[in-house]
């Protein structure tokens, strides 16, 4: 009873220890950020973004960790069980084109976004941690 006691909290104490450090390294591995704060918007697909800057990291990596380096929309919170949450959207993700077109800033995205159908697919474009992804959106 006691062994067993001993390793559940091992493996609880590692557990936290590997949060703590995991969220450390992401702290330190930040590419982008908001270029103002106060200048978020929530959108109807369950995300909220400001515009992206790219940060002295990025800059510092992006050759030799081949990462790209876009203008777009930061993804600064993912509602829990929105369109973006479920299309597989997340904190830190850059939205640089929608639909086809290229989005510079967050009000860009946020016209474009606003245009996800029920009837078609939408194409977003987004980088996470520098590199390229997309998903398709359909809204509900």
């Amino acid at each position: 009873m006691r062994t067993r006691l001993a390793c559940t909290l091992l493996v609880a104490f590692f557990v936290a220890m590997g949060a703590a450090l995991a969220a450390g390294a992401q702290d330190a591995d930040t590419l982008y950020t908001c270029t103002a704060e106060d200048e978020t918007r929530a959108l109807d697909i369950g995300v909220t973004v400001c515009d992206a800057a790219p940060t002295d990291g990025l800059t510092q990596r992006m050759e030799a960790d081949n990462l790209q380096l876009r203008s777009g929309a930061l993804i600064t919170e993912v509602t829990p069980g929105g369109l973006g949450q479920t299309a597989g959207l997340a904190a830190g993700d850059v939205i640089y084109r929608v639909g086809g077109v290229d989005v510079a800033d967050n009000v860009m995205a946020t016209a474009r976004l606003s245009l996800i159908k029920s009837d078609t697919d939408t194409v977003v474009n987004f980088l996470r941690r520098g590199r390229p992804y997309r998903v398709k959106l359909r809204q509900e």
